[in-house]
């Protein structure tokens, strides 16, 4: 599960897409307040996940294939959460599926995110317990898994590094963006049976501009990475 977390959102997707595609929608007049709750919910796990990332040391958090731990980062966001990149993924699945604006869906969605990543949680507890000892047993127990407690901040040590943080995080952005503009294309069309208007072109130009973009940076910038 830990090494196809990055796939279990397409089964989520697609039911959302069916659902669309069927009129499932919420009334016109709240579909756009349903997207932008979504669209702030999701923006906060991206901010979450810049943040975890930027901050972490190099050989723990990150995006890898197989569950790796170099050492065990107790400070900054992991001094009040033990998964804040979990939690991160949670409210970014979340409000992804709530630019659906189809709230019934979004909701199971939204279950079905907090599942998996839950599960992927429990078996990282496993593998820190064994790698790091009675190190993670003082940590874990007084560290919450998933609700934060900012009573036991502890300032991170290392400066914040923006180019990680970025390079790891704009695929995020770009698939955040590809999912707003296919739901709403599923709507309209769903809707009125019309192609999505002009509208929806300069979004998806938009969108695959700015990736494009950040990919060259990346290569540019980290060609190591």
């Amino acid at each position: 599960m830990f090494r196809w977390r990055s796939y279990a959102p397409l089964v989520a997707i697609a039911g959302l897409c069916l659902g669309l595609a069927r009129g499932r929608a919420a009334a016109p007049g709240r579909v756009g307040g349903w997207v932008a709750a979504g669209l702030a919910l999701a923006a906060l796990g991206l901010a979450l996940r810049l943040y975890c990332v930027g901050y972490a040391p190099a050989g723990t958090s990150g995006r890898h294939r197989r569950q790796y731990a170099a050492a065990l980062n107790t400070f900054g966001i992991y001094s009040v959460v033990r998964h804040p990149l979990y939690l991160g993924n949670v409210l970014v699945w979340a409000g992804a599926s709530l630019t659906s604006g189809w709230p019934a869906g979004a909701a199971v969605s939204a279950l079905l995110g907090a599942a998996v990543f839950g599960a992927i949680a429990r078996h990282e507890d496993a593998f820190l317990r064994e790698r790091f000892g009675a190190g993670f047993e003082e940590w874990s127990r007084v560290t919450p898994a998933f609700l934060p407690r900012p009573a036991l901040w502890r300032t991170a040590r290392r400066p914040f590094d923006w180019g990680r943080a970025v390079a790891s995080e704009y695929s995020t952005l770009h698939t955040l963006g590809i999912l707003a503009l296919l739901f709403a294309a599923l709507r309209a069309t769903a809707a009125s049976g019309a192609a999505p208007g002009p509208w929806w072109w300069a979004g998806l130009a938009l969108n695959t501009g700015l990736y494009g973009a950040l990919r060259v940076w990346r290569r540019r910038a980290r060609p190591a990475s």
